[in-house]
């Protein structure tokens, strides 16, 4: 009953008021679903952040302590990958907006920079994972092999293992990636309304 009063009020209010009212509309689920976004991002970007500054000094370890050579350059290799991938999420982090001197307008454009910022990250994160720290894993366990510390069938089982852990973080990159473009979409609408 309420409802259908109000949009009786709605529709027969002047086009400017129903502009208004829209635009009012696209801000508030704009900004509750950016919220939620960035929140997700935020706390994405710290257990990413916690991972990789926690191998850093276990892959260290195994450069030191790892007798097979190929293992040690492997775990030097994941070491190097680990910092570069910190420094990435450091610096994600540091591009985020604040909405404390912005306008709206300029508010919705920085995000909408950072949103893309943060998918070309996810996207080199992909490709570094794929290009440097995968084939560092593979070195690692066929230098373990070649040492005669492990046998064929648990090499077989860490190579399906790595294959595997790649293939979910593929794919969960490329949800995310999805999720982004949603929020960039969602604020090209709202930015093109407010220009209007």
């Amino acid at each position: 009953m309420i409802e259908d009063e109000l949009i009786n009020i709605w529709q027969s209010s002047p086009q400017v008021e129903q502009v208004k009212f829209e635009k009012s509309r696209l801000m508030l689920n704009l900004e509750s679903s950016l919220s939620r976004f960035l929140r997700f991002v935020k706390y994405r970007i710290l257990i990413d952040q916690i991972a990789a500054i926690s191998m850093i000094p276990a892959f260290l370890f195994g450069i030191y302590f790892i007798p097979p050579i190929l293992s040690k350059i492997a775990s030097f290799l994941i070491v190097i990958w680990a910092i570069w991938y910190a420094l990435q999420l450091s610096k994600t982090k540091q591009s985020k907006p604040e909405s404390v001197t912005l306008n709206y307008l300029e508010y919705l454009k920085k995000n909408k920079d950072y949103m893309i910022y943060l998918k070309k990250t996810i996207v080199k994160s992909m490709y570094s994972y794929a290009l440097l720290a995968l084939p560092a894993y593979f070195l690692s366990i066929a230098g373990v092999y070649f040492d005669g510390i492990i046998n064929l069938s648990f090499v077989i089982k860490l190579i399906i293992l790595g294959v595997a852990g790649h293939i979910g973080a593929y794919i969960y990159s490329i949800w995310e990636v999805k999720k982004i473009s949603e929020q960039i979409k969602k604020i090209d609408e709202l930015i093109k309304v407010m220009e209007e």
